[in-house]
């Protein structure tokens, strides 16, 4: 396949909106006079205006809800959540000094009361990065290349976008829950098992028993 056909009807723009947003909401120049929740509400919130124009008509392809998609969703969310308990374990047995870079992570919890961290979790954040990330941009990358090859060059822009924090143990966490997500998106083609982990997740780890 020639590059142009590959490139052609890419969501360039969504790509670029994500890496602008997260420019402002992790940058050192501009994360500490932005309001981290609100500044990421909007930011999703563009991303999901943006995905649902692209997927106006195909919802119903992305979005199979079964009970398979939601228990797959609930089991992989705790494992995941077992996952990063360990690497946490483990990363400060071997690299004390990320200690400072995963409290820098933990400080937007700060920002907003428990409850309300939860909701823009697990019903906005999460769900509409799953939406833009894998419902969008790695499907569009599954209809041009080998379906791992997309899961992986997927995960890698969700993952890179994070870069502007230069926090090494935030990127990996991307990387690590985004392989995760992409994965279930890829095995299942719903974006289901992939809403529900990311927003149980997210609220495991920030509000219910977080690593610090």
């Amino acid at each position: 396949m020639r590059g142009g056909a590959i490139a052609a009807g890419f969501p360039f723009g969504g790509l670029v909106l994500a890496t602008a947003w997260w420019f402002v909401l992790f940058s050192p120049w501009t994360a500490p006079v932005v309001r981290f929740w609100w500044g990421m509400l909007f930011a999703t919130g563009s991303l999901l205006a943006y995905s649902a124009w692209l997927l106006r008509r195909q919802w119903h392809t992305v979005l199979q809800l079964n009970w398979r998609n939601v228990l797959l969703g609930v089991t992989s969310a705790i494992v995941l959540y077992g996952i990063f308990w360990l690497g946490h374990t483990v990363l400060l047995l071997l690299a004390p000094e990320s200690r400072d870079a995963i409290a820098a992570v933990y400080q937007r919890r700060q920002e907003a009361p428990p409850w309300l961290l939860a909701l823009l979790l697990g019903l906005w954040i999460g769900p509409a990065e799953e939406i833009f990330w894998r419902g969008v941009l790695q499907r569009a990358l599954q209809q041009r290349i080998h379906r791992i090859a997309a899961l992986v060059l997927a995960t890698a822009l969700y993952s890179l976008v994070h870069a502007w924090s230069g926090n090494l143990p935030l990127l990996l966490a991307a990387f690590t829950a985004g392989l995760l997500w992409g994965a279930l998106f890829a095995w299942t083609g719903s974006l289901v098992p992939g809403i529900i982990s990311h927003g149980l997740w997210d609220i495991l780890v920030f509000v219910v028993a977080p690593f610090q």
